[in-house]
This record gives C-alpha cells, sequence and structure tokens, in this order.
C-alpha cells in the first residue's frame, strides 16, 4: 500500500495518509468541490481498514473547514471508528487555537458522534504555508 499525500492549498486541506499508521490533515478546507478531496482518502481508508499498521495515530489541525468538508469529516470518523470496533489501536488528536471556541466544539462534536477517542489540545497559534 502506497502513501496517500494530497498538497493542499488556502482552500483545500494538506493530507497524508501513510500505511505505517501516521496521518495527517491540516489546514484548511473549503474546496470547490469536497468528493474531489475526500473520495480518494475515502477509498485509501477503505483499503487500509484491511490491513492496518499495529497503531494509527492520526493529527487534525484545521483552522476552518465547512459544512461540506465537515461531512466527509464525519465519514473519515466513522472509518476509524470501524477500525476502532475491530480492535485497531486508534489515536486521534485534535488541535485547535486556543481563542477558537468554534474548531475546539466541533471536534468535541465529533468525539461524541464516533467511538474513538479524540484528544483536544489547544495551541497558541497554527503556522500555515498556504499556496
Amino acid at each position: 500500500m502506497k502513501k496517500l499525500q494530497i498538497e493542499g492549498s488556502w482552500k483545500s486541506p494538506h493530507i497524508v495518509l501513510d500505511p505505517n499508521g501516521n496521518f495527517e490533515i491540516w489546514g484548511r478546507s473549503l474546496p470547490e468541490n469536497v468528493i474531489d478531496i475526500y473520495n480518494p482518502v475515502l477509498a485509501w481508508l477503505d483499503a487500509y481498514a484491511k490491513s492496518t499498521a499495529p497503531q494509527t495515530n492520526v493529527e487534525v489541525k484545521l483552522e476552518y473547514f465547512n459544512t461540506s468538508s465537515s461531512k466527509l469529516l464525519y465519514e473519515i470518523f466513522k472509518r476509524f471508528e470501524s477500525m476502532n470496533k475491530a480492535g485497531n489501536t486508534i489515536n486521534v488528536k485534535w488541535y485547535f487555537e486556543n481563542d477558537d471556541a468554534d474548531l475546539e466544539e466541533e471536534g468535541k462534536m465529533f468525539a461524541d458522534l464516533v467511538d474513538v477517542p479524540i484528544e483536544m489540545i489547544a495551541v497558541e497559534e497554527f503556522d500555515f504555508t498556504f499556496q
């Protein structure tokens, strides 16, 4: 299985899914067509679920995401939940800027909706470079 890497921009997230179990999603997610961005991610996760790494570590550092992206992020978290229920170790870290109550609440919402441990981590400020 190959690493999936999607380069981000000021409108779409940077995504890295490594078959060794290290995943990153960061930046902003407000693309014109979320399906174009997230369908390859969902397909990759479906394949990964058949042969996961001993431990999967996920870091989500989103500065902003729109409603359409939220629905696809939920689908991603549902895949993590399935892996978790199958006995795989899934660790999710949800980062948010400490003055961004909305992003903190979004992370808590995902934690309430899916059976996956999500650690909430406040940071001073994100330092993204968008193309």
